[in-house]
């Protein structure tokens, strides 16, 4: 074979082994190592991890997935930097880290299917606790805002100020939820009441769409107006409960 020939070829090939080394270079470069050597002290995410190690610590910008899931900063096997950490229930905090404990500045969302859901902290943290300057909200916009001590509230509200607060929270919480059966008694002449029924379709700048399911026995009114099942409507969330 001519010699031009088989120096035309030695270049293809060399151009080709090249594509392919840089290829094989950009594939690592993009691609999240899996390090299943690597260790994570965190107890609720030791099942994987993906990030940098340094001695067999997830060491770095990671992520990691056990019970909970977390992605941010690690040192030496520890949360310890700005994170967001997950739990199945969709509880979530993102903020700062130290020691695999909060500690600074953060927000903590209590997810749906939380006791508290909807309701958020947003403020400062030490050794795992709210402690310092926060503000504390409820899913109507209700806060609590001053200075927290060991988890504690700025101030202890009155006993029936708790209820109160409680009870409307739960309020919120179930009205937020599609599909939530409600119900709201309207008066009929002095001494009757009668009992309208509907369906939650959504909240909506801190008003609920409601589908009327039933109108009661006595009236087809409320607020003045007439009202048919099937109908659609956008109301203020205090008067109405959730029902059977």
């Amino acid at each position: 074979m001519p010699a031009v020939c088989i120096n035309v070829i030695a270049i293809m090939n060399l151009r080709s082994a090249c594509r392919a080394l840089l290829f094989a270079i950009g594939m690592l470069i993009i691609t999240p190592v899996v390090a299943t050597d690597c260790r994570v002290l965190d107890t609720e995410l030791q099942g994987e991890y993906a990030g940098p190690c340094v001695d067999g610590l997830a060491h770095g910008t990671g992520t990691a997935k056990g019970s909970a899931r977390y992605t941010g900063a690690f040192v030496a096997g520890r949360k310890h930097g700005n994170g967001t950490k997950e739990w199945p229930n969709g509880d979530r905090y993102e903020g700062s880290f130290a020691n695999d404990l909060r500690q600074g500045y953060g927000t903590y969302i209590w997810g749906r299917s939380s006791k508290w859901a909807g309701q958020r902290y947003v403020g400062a943290y030490a050794h795992d606790r709210r402690h310092g300057a926060g503000v504390y909200t409820w899913p109507d916009g209700r806060e609590l805002a001053g200075q927290w001590r060991e988890d504690q509230p700025p101030a202890a509200l009155p006993p029936e100020m708790q209820a109160t607060v409680r009870a409307h929270a739960e309020r919120m919480v179930a009205l937020s939820h599609p599909g939530t059966k409600v119900c709201r008694n309207v008066p009929v002449g002095i001494v009757q009441v009668d009992v309208v029924r509907g369906t939650v379709l959504a909240m909506t700048g801190g008003q609920v769409r409601i589908r009327i399911e039933s109108v009661g026995k006595f009236s087809n009114q409320m607020d003045g107006r007439v009202i048919a099942k099937g109908d659609e409507l956008l109301v203020e969330p205090d008067d109405w409960f959730p029902c059977r």
